[in-house]
């Protein structure tokens, strides 16, 4: 994404900061959606969306970098109480220790696994069915206030987060560790993750391997355990995703199923073909569709996307 900056280098007469600097960036989308999903049909609609992001850092003298960032769009804004939970935006600092990060950021497990939608659409139909999953369970929790602490050593890396619990009444608090390894073998990238997180009811576990080609071929999968309790809890899930790149063209599918615990299975599918146009516009062609395998007959539906995207 091309970014404005708004300040290059802010000089600070205070002792102890050598740089500061604000970039501002953002998105927008035009063009159609529609849908059919569980009997309730949608007209081809107009959508849009625009988004901003603003981007703050600085290094101090001694070498630690520091910042923020911020999300806003046009339903939303900054949130107000100690807790920011009315809006997405996360405070980091850095050093050869790794770095720490509060706010709405990935936990461990969400950090170490790769997801199944390659791509994008203006309605994110593609990672919108009912079997995909994003692996962020339980980030939600305690208002998605998420601590992580990550480093990398090499080709590995790992991490660890925690959610506080601030209800006495509520689950525990949440705790997660997360490993990484990518490794470059001859004509194939890989990449390893392994996730897990706790509320203390539920310990999810989650792997992924992601494989790309030189010839532009990609190949995800992932795997979680989601330890259901009841009956109908969803108690484990796979996805796989297939994407092809070639110069400005990207073409990938997703698959994903849940089982609960007492065998019922949820699926659905997306697609995405994106197509660049030079200068960070570029068109997007989104697909979703649903299977709910219950009762005699089965529920579900379909809905789709095409416009322009943009990024500045």
């Amino acid at each position: 994404m091309n970014k404005i900056l708004l300040a290059t280098t802010a000089l600070v007469a205070t002792a102890g900061f050598a740089s500061a600097e604000v970039a501002l960036s953002g998105s927008a989308e035009m063009g159609l959606i529609s849908g059919d999903r569980y009997g309730v049909n949608s007209n081809v609609q107009f959508h849009n969306d625009i988004d901003v992001r603003f981007t703050l850092s600085g290094e101090t003298e001694s070498g630690l970098t520091f910042g923020a960032t911020i999300d806003l769009d046009e339903t939303g804004g900054l949130g107000v109480g100690s807790g920011n939970t009315g809006n997405k935006s996360a405070v980091f600092i850095s050093g050869g220790f790794g770095t720490l990060t509060l706010g709405d950021t990935d936990g461990a497990l969400d950090w170490a696994m790769q997801e199944t939608g390659v791509g994008s659409s203006i309605a994110d139909d593609h990672t919108s069915h009912v079997g995909y999953n994003g692996n962020s369970g339980l980030d939600g929790d305690h208002g998605g206030q998420v601590l992580r602490y990550d480093n990398t050593f090499g080709d590995f890396g790992v991490a660890a987060s925690v959610q506080i619990n601030d209800q006495p009444t509520a689950a525990d608090d949440v705790f997660g560790l997360g490993l990484k390894y990518n490794a470059a073998l001859g004509g194939l990238d890989l990449g390893l993750g392994l996730g897990y997180q706790d509320n203390g009811t539920n310990g999810i576990v989650g792997l992924s391997v992601d494989t790309t080609f030189a010839n532009g071929l990609r190949a995800i999968l992932n795997y979680s355990d989601l330890d259901g309790q009841a009956a109908t809890d969803n108690d484990k899930h796979i996805g796989l995703g297939l994407a092809y790149v070639s110069g400005d063209l990207t073409v990938s599918a997703n698959y994903g199923e849940y089982e609960t615990v007492a065998g019922v299975k949820t699926d659905g599918y997306g697609l995405a073909v994106n197509y660049g146009l030079g200068g960070g516009a570029s068109v997007q062609f989104g697909y979703a569709s649903d299977l709910i395998k219950t009762g005699v007959n089965p529920l579900g539906g379909s809905s789709w996307s095409l416009g322009l995207a943009m990024s500045f």
